[in-house]
């Protein structure tokens, strides 16, 4: 299994990154960290990551998942109006790839439209707000996937979604 992870150029969420990196490593899963541009990326406590790969060149056919990292970040760059990452985004998803979400990193999959009856892992209120706008339907569980969807609302559980995600290299 590959996965690219997509991270804002600053003020991505550190520690969910590190632990994506850790649990990948430990399930032999691979991933590359992507970005807008090669350049460093500062994330919000400080870490500074170099992405392996700009956006622009990730083919969903060399991807199983893509997998949108949380932050201030999505927020303050308005990561979910960037054209190119919803495009890519409902790309994978029309491949039949899996789209995962980590925290306010769901905004981009809703705005990207591609939730229309999906069940999404209890957001915030914020996100809350545009997944139902995009038709998608809030569950009380903070891990879910459905519609090759994959989603998580508590960052904590970071191995969960790595976990989950290992099952399903397995089952190709």
């Amino acid at each position: 299994m590959q996965v690219a992870i997509l991270i804002a150029p600053r003020d991505f969420k550190d520690e969910t990154v590190s632990k994506l990196n850790l649990f990948f490593d430990k399930k032999d899963i691979g991933s590359r960290i992507a970005s807008f541009s090669l350049r460093d990326c500062t994330g919000y406590h400080g870490a500074v990551v170099k992405p392996k790969i700009e956006l622009r060149d990730i083919e969903p056919m060399s991807y199983d998942v893509l997998l949108l990292v949380d932050g201030p970040g999505v927020d303050s760059l308005k990561l979910y109006d960037q054209r190119p990452l919803l495009d890519l985004t409902k790309a994978f998803h029309e491949s039949g790839k899996i789209v995962a979400g980590v925290g306010n990193g769901v905004k981009i999959i809703a705005r990207a439209n591609i939730l229309k009856d999906t069940k999404v892992a209890q957001p915030d209120p914020e996100t809350e707000k545009l997944v139902k706008l995009y038709r998608g339907v809030p569950v009380n569980d903070y891990l879910v996937f459905d519609n090759k969807i994959l989603t998580l609302s508590d960052p904590d559980r970071i191995d969960e979604l790595v976990g989950l995600l290992a099952e399903k290299a397995e089952q190709k």
